[in-house]
This record gives C-alpha cells, structure tokens and sequence, in this order.
C-alpha cells in the first residue's frame, strides 16, 4: 500500500473522533488534572465508568470526546433518579 493510500485510509478512520489531553478534559470538567488520573485509575481498577484513556504513544495518552460526553450523559441520567 502507497503512503497516499495508508494517510487516506487512517483519515477516514479519524474522521469526526476527537481527542482530548488531560489538560483539555480537566478544563472541559472543571476538574484537576490529577483528579482526571485518579478517575481513570478507579475506571482501570473496575471501580466506577469513567472512560478509560486510549494509549497512543509511550507518553502520549487521550480521551475520546464522544465517551466522555456519554460518560456526563450517564451521569445526568443518574441524578434523574
């Protein structure tokens, strides 16, 4: 496969996915970063739903906006109850 083809095929991939760094959703949440690790750290240890951090590189790791916007959702539906 030509590189044309392989950053045509990841784009397409990606399209539309948005990735957030611990600074952005701390600010998006109105949180500390470090309480940004702690939630992912229960999330890893089964405690709780946080939407566990997508590993990209060997120090680069990111959150899917669509599931930490699912994550509110479920949140808001909580507090319904």
């Amino acid at each position: 496969m030509t590189l044309a083809k392989e950053t045509t095929k990841t784009t397409t991939l990606l399209e539309g996915v948005q990735l957030l760094d611990v600074r952005q959703l701390a600010t998006t949440l109105g949180m500390h970063p470090r309480s940004i690790w702690r939630l992912a750290a229960m999330a890893e240890a089964g405690q709780g739903n946080f939407p566990r951090p997508l590993r990209i590189g060997p120090k680069t790791i990111r959150w899917r906006l669509a599931a930490v916007e699912g994550y509110l959702a479920g949140l808001a539906g909580e507090g319904g109850r």
